[in-house]
């Protein structure tokens, strides 16, 4: 029987990015093992978030962690993250004797879209995914194309939102919907154009239209720089997440 607690919810949400970037991105792999799914990914061997697995199932341990890092090692990665639910000590013990380290704490969170707290937004403005890459990159403050690769080669069913500031692009989103969630992916905005309600106005369009498409939840992975912006747009806590990272001298 599926999982539809609210935190399997976001975990899904997770499971489908790694399976897209696996499939899509160039030259990577994905791989699926022991109930592991995990996208090793050669064109960004610094980012844990790309080279990254977890368990299919939310409440299954952590297997075929070894295996998995011979994977990523051969694979070209200089480092791979590992998901763990935090509240699962079996799965952060895993890891640890694995030898990752805890790298990132990010709230799971869902919203009800059938309650969120506005009803207008602006035009949706859609843009393309090197554009999504482009801005998230400057928004990491990666001195070299990081994420963008990646990004450009997600299907054409990930859809995409953007806002704009003093002529250019400045804020983006992407959503993903998997039954009725809709998975918000890869928010970003440019530092200099921060604080001016940007991430919200865009975030309010892609939430309401996900409402119109019929979708009943959204779900997300919120830092906690983020998560006070996610709350007033109607977002709740379900639980916290751990990304262990192994380092590869």
């Amino acid at each position: 029987m599926t999982d539809a607690t609210p935190f399997a919810l976001q975990w899904a949400g997770l499971v489908a990015q790694v399976r897209l970037f696996g499939a899509h991105a160039p030259r990577a792999t994905l791989v699926e093992t022991d109930g592991m799914i995990a996208s090793v990914m050669p064109t960004a061997p610094t980012s844990s978030l790309m080279n990254v697995a977890l368990a299919v199932a939310p409440t299954a341990r952590p297997a075929a962690l070894d295996q998995l890092s011979e994977r990523f090692r051969r694979g070209g990665a200089r480092k791979w993250g590992l998901w763990v639910d935090a509240g699962d000590e079996a799965g952060r013990e895993a890891a640890r004797a694995q030898g990752m380290v805890l790298d990132s704490r990010p709230a799971g969170m869902v919203a009800e879209l059938g309650e969120l707290p506005f009803s207008h937004a602006p035009v949706r403005m859609a843009v393309d995914f090197a554009t999504v890459g482009r801005v998230n990159d400057r928004a990491y403050d990666h001195a070299a194309p990081k994420l963008a690769p990646p990004i450009v080669a997600l299907p054409a069913n990930v859809l995409t939102y953007g806002s704009e500031h003093a002529g250019e692009t400045a804020s983006v989103a992407m959503a993903f919907d998997i039954a009725a969630d809709t998975a918000v992916w890869f928010v970003a905005t440019l530092p200099h154009a921060r604080g001016k309600g940007l991430a919200r106005q865009t975030l309010q369009r892609l939430l309401i239209d996900a409402r119109e498409r019929g979708q009943k939840t959204a779900s997300l992975q919120a830092s906690s720089a983020g998560q006070r912006l996610y709350e007033r747009l109607g977002f709740r806590s379900v639980g916290r997440l751990h990304l262990y990272e192994e380092r590869f001298s």
